[in-house]
């Protein structure tokens, strides 16, 4: 079964019998904690996906999708050979290159920040890399664009429509 936040937000009401105004507020908080924890601590096929890019030689640093939630796998091309980073902890990874000037092959990477990876040791040329990661995806409780007064066409997240006598409301 498949639910839209609407949806759901009925079943909650439904089946607590509560329709008390902070409680029915509070239910887009209580479906974001239960999306972040199940995020957190299920790993699914679904929510996972795959970007290639080029390490930079001379950059320790690899940014990451903006939907990024955490890697699964990070490989690179080395002379036409395909080869696996081992994910280790920064500690780990910073203990092994203190010096970012030293460069090679990386062998290892890690989280640094919630926007990059770091990699040890530093690229001492560019690469081609492919990073496996698990993403996070949209939210049931992102608000949602109802058009009314029969509006008809193909519309895009963020296209402004004018002309016509159509009401939005966000949900």
């Amino acid at each position: 079964m498949s639910f839209t936040f609407t949806t759901l937000r009925e079943t909650v009401q439904d089946y607590t019998q509560n329709d008390e105004a902070s409680f029915v507020a509070s239910i887009g908080t209580f479906v974001e904690l239960a999306e972040e924890r199940i995020l957190k601590s299920v790993q699914l096929n679904e929510f996972q996906k795959n970007s290639s890019g080029t390490m930079s030689s001379g950059n320790q640093y690899l940014n990451v999708p903006s939907d990024f939630l955490a890697p699964f796998s990070l490989s690179i091309t080395n002379n036409s050979n395909f080869e696996f980073l081992m994910f280790k902890d920064l500690d780990y990874v910073q203990t092994y290159t203190p010096n970012p000037a030293t460069t090679g092959v990386p062998k290892y990477y890690a989280q640094f920040d919630v926007n990059n990876l770091v990699l040890a040791p530093t690229p001492n040329a560019s690469f081609t890399a492919t990073l496996s990661y698990f993403y996070r995806p949209a939210s049931l409780t992102e608000s949602q664009l109802t058009l009314t007064v029969g509006a008809t066409g193909s519309f895009t997240n963020g296209e402004t429509i004018t002309g016509g006598t159509s009401v939005l409301f966000l949900l």
